[in-house]
């Protein structure tokens, strides 16, 4: 079994590195294979070109860069997302990598219907780990849970991943030292028994 782990977040001493060391410790308990893509250390370009954009109707692509990830994640069973809520949202490099490599053909297709049909079924499924400043009842009242929608149901299920699992930690900046501990050995627990 193989898991590939999709991070983004520039600073190794944030809550979200946390995340991914023990997101990898658990897998690696697992004897599960991983592969880490760290967007920032990677130095993903999140911007489509222009030589892209005119290929992009048709699914393809002038960068290699962006044939090797899909190769990758096309060797996975597991998906892995770690990253902060910013302004309700992915970040920005998350969104261009969701842009630039989930290509038309590769991730997904339009039936002669013209309804689309996800591609990326092989993957068992996705976990979706999140961090926020915000409480959860303030982000799904007044935001109706964008993140659900966009992503995970626009994005990763469209794309034929039936099963994802969200971990929302929200919050984050009144989360005592001691609650971070417990959340960071639950989320190494459940990578550990994926």
């Amino acid at each position: 079994m193989k898991a590939v782990i999709i991070y983004a977040h520039p600073w190794e001493e944030s809550f979200n590195h946390a995340i991914l060391k023990k997101v990898s410790s658990g897998l690696e308990k697992a004897g599960i294979e991983v592969d880490l893509i760290d967007l920032h250390k990677e130095k993903f370009d999140p911007v489509l070109p222009v030589e892209d954009l005119a290929l992009y109707s048709k699914g393809e692509t002038c960068d290699p860069e962006i044939t090797a990830y899909q190769s990758r994640i096309n060797e996975a069973d597991h998906l892995f997302f770690i990253f902060p809520i910013w302004w309700y949202d992915v970040p920005a490099i998350l969104k261009g990598f969701l842009d630039r490599v989930l290509l038309k053909h590769w991730a997904y297709e339009y039936t002669p219907s013209g309804l689309p049909k996800g591609k990326l079924g092989f993957i068992k499924k996705a976990t979706v780990i999140s961090t926020m400043k915000s409480p959860a009842w303030y982000y799904r009242l007044l935001y109706g849970n964008s993140l659900k929608k966009s992503f995970i149901k626009g994005t990763l299920k469209f794309c034929g991943i039936k099963k994802v699992d969200w971990i929302n930690l929200c919050n984050i900046e009144n989360m005592g030292n001691e609650k971070r501990q417990k959340k960071l050995a639950l989320i190494e627990t459940a990578a550990a028994g994926i």
